[in-house]
């Protein structure tokens, strides 16, 4: 509604001027512009309203301004000056309220624009970098009651825990540079530090509190006088609040006396002169550099990074360790080769006294099994070590190779003591004959599975000390995960 009459005005002054277009006005009017277009309105109301209106004429204020026109004016009659002076009057005031109707208009597109109020007609706070603001509501009943106005603090929107200290970190990192203000670290401070109150961005305020006031002062003053050569630490601690949040950040500055050696003050008068040298020539496209400094002639040459030697020093390691690695592949090769050996003797000795047991010899046992290893691996089977060399005996047997070389020589290759132990039996029973070979097996077949039992007990307690590691980690993390929360919430 009220933007309606704020439209009206200017709208009816546009009709009025129309009208008024053709109005002639006084010759002391010698406005221009939009003043004159509102002298033309002015002349029009002047004369289809107050000219020939009764109560106009005979009104006390009207015979006022006339006396007062004609004492100004030393005349008996001021009907032409009365006239102009109420066309300036009016156009005055017309041109006022249209000004203050757009004005009004804009302020209220502007203050609906920019509601502090959302979609859901829910207050929206000032965002996390801005300041608290008084915000001014009026509450109405579904009744109709008006209950008048209200006005209240609504303060910024706070960041969570989390989020603070997400801010409070990224705050850290530019800290630890703002503070230096001139100086190149907090190793070597040799001038005053900027111990600012707050960094800009961020919603934290800081206080500071300086481990030895005298040397490094709460403003950041840098007393180095009583500093010995060697340097004096001093802790510096920023106290960091937001709302009911607090941290505190230890910086340790290590405070050198300001008085230079030769060679430092040699580097800061170069310094100097380069930095001269290359803000005097901005202009150019290339500048000189300087060529003496305190009296010492100073030769320049570019600074070449060659990482040569490193990168061929990393080439070498490396080598080395591929080397060693290889070795160790191989090694562990060998390991799993013997372990399987081992897993698998108790099953072979099984099956070799089930054969003897049914009248097989030794060496049709063998060419059985590698029969049936050649045909299992044909149909996609895993591969054995153990068969594998039974398959080699039978091959050399096959080739000439007497019976018990070809058993020796699977022991040897076997290269574990049950398999010597093996072979040894069935070499006494080639060579001498033994009736209770067969006894003598079965023993060897309970002993293997002992040996079995006992040798997967020392690979279970193995693999308990290599999970030891990961366990231990696994340990950290929880704590970590228990502990911080609990932490963050005090």
């Amino acid at each position: 509604m009220k933007i309606i009459i704020y439209l009206v005005i200017p709208l009816y002054m546009g009709l009025l001027y129309l009208l008024s277009s053709e109005e002639e006005l006084p010759d002391d009017l010698k406005h221009t512009g939009i003043q004159r277009a509102y002298d033309k309105i002015g002349a029009f109301i002047y004369r289809r309203f107050l000219s020939e209106n009764k109560f106009f004429l005979r009104s006390l204020s009207k015979r006022r301004v006339n006396e007062y026109l004609k004492t100004l004016h030393s005349k008996p009659n001021v009907k032409a000056e009365l006239k102009s002076y109420y066309i300036q009057k009016i156009s005055i005031v017309l041109m006022i309220v249209t000004l203050g109707a757009v004005l009004a208009l804009i302020s209220s597109i502007s203050a609906k624009r920019n509601t502090d109020f959302d979609e859901e007609n829910k207050m929206i706070r000032p965002d996390y970098k801005e300041s608290s603001e008084t915000r001014y509501v009026e509450a109405k009943g579904i009744n109709g009651i008006d209950y008048g106005d209200f006005d209240f603090e609504v303060s910024a929107q706070s960041y969570t825990r989390s989020e603070a200290e997400a801010l409070y970190k990224e705050m850290s990192e530019e800290l630890s540079w703002i503070i230096l203000s001139e100086n190149e670290s907090l190793s070597c401070v040799e001038s005053d530090l900027k111990l600012v109150e707050s960094v800009p961005g961020y919603p934290f305020k800081i206080e500071w509190q300086s481990g030895d006031i005298d040397i490094i002062h709460s403003d950041g003053r840098v007393e180095a006088e009583s500093v010995p050569k060697a340097g004096q630490v001093v802790m510096l601690t920023a106290n960091i609040r937001y709302l009911d949040m607090h941290w505190e950040k230890v910086f340790e500055a290590k405070v050198f006396p300001k008085n230079f050696t030769e060679y430092e003050h040699m580097r800061k008068s170069i310094r100097e002169k380069l930095l001269h040298s290359e803000e005097s020539t901005r202009e150019d496209k290339s500048f000189s550099l300087p060529s003496d400094a305190e009296g010492t002639e100073l030769i320049w040459k570019e600074k070449v990074e060659d990482n040569s030697l490193l990168l061929m020093l990393f080439v070498v390691m490396a080598a080395g360790l591929i080397y060693v690695s290889k070795d160790k592949e191989l090694s562990k090769e060998v390991e799993d080769r013997r372990r399987s050996m081992m897993m698998e003797y108790p099953q072979f000795i099984s099956r070799l006294v089930l054969y003897m047991g049914a009248g097989m010899s030794v060496r049709g046992i063998f060419r059985l099994f590698s029969a049936e290893y050649q045909k299992d691996l044909k149909l996609g089977g895993k591969r054995s070590f153990l068969y594998e060399e039974i398959h080699r005996s039978c091959n050399e047997m096959e080739s000439g190779v007497p019976e018990l070389s070809a058993y020796e020589r699977l022991a040897v290759r076997c290269g574990a003591q049950q398999y010597t132990r093996l072979v040894t039996l069935l070499s006494q029973n080639l060579k001498k004959g033994n009736s209770e070979l067969l006894d003598l097996l079965y023993e060897e077949s309970d002993k293997a599975t002992d040996e079995r039992m006992s040798y997967a007990r020392k690979l279970g307690e193995e693999a308990g000390t290599k999970l030891l590691v990961p366990m231990v980690m696994m340990l950290l993390i929880v704590m970590v995960v228990v502990v911080i929360p609990a932490y963050l919430s005090f």
